[in-house]
């Protein structure tokens, strides 16, 4: 039904960032700086700060997973229909995507080897985007 569009948009748009992230994670070691002298690492700063942005971008998904539970909350628990979730749209898509693309931004002085993968190296931080989530949730 209608209902299930926009359920669909945000799981698609879930899955094509989920999938830019698991790419990067897939790449392990090779994006690193050869120079670290990690197995598989043929990599250098640039290719290493690709890695650490794209895996940030990735977690974008947990922000839109997020939007889905709200999604939920609203269908179930407060019988909203189709056209007042519709009118909401933006909200369901906006925040988790903007949240989630200055994280990747704000974290490009701190992309670095994280012995496995590159990632934002700053104490604590890859942790603070699923928190804020989990928050949110």
């Amino acid at each position: 039904g209608k209902r299930g569009k926009l359920l669909n948009q945000m799981l698609s748009t879930l899955s094509f960032f989920d999938i830019l992230g698991s790419i990067a994670y897939a790449f392990t070691t090779l994006p690193t700086p050869d120079s670290d002298y990690l197995y598989g690492s043929k990599g250098n700063k640039k290719t290493c700060l690709a890695q650490g942005f794209f895996i940030q971008i990735g977690t974008i998904a947990c922000f839109l997973n997020v939007s889905i539970s709200m999604y939920y909350l609203l269908t179930i628990k407060y019988g909203w229909k189709h056209e007042k979730l519709n009118r909401k749209r933006a909200w369901f898509f906006f925040p988790p995507i903007v949240i989630g693309i200055v994280f990747a931004f704000v974290g490009i002085p701190f992309y670095d080897n994280l012995f496995l993968w590159c990632n934002n190296s700053a104490r604590y931080w890859p942790e603070i985007p699923v928190i804020l989530a989990i928050v949110f949730a």
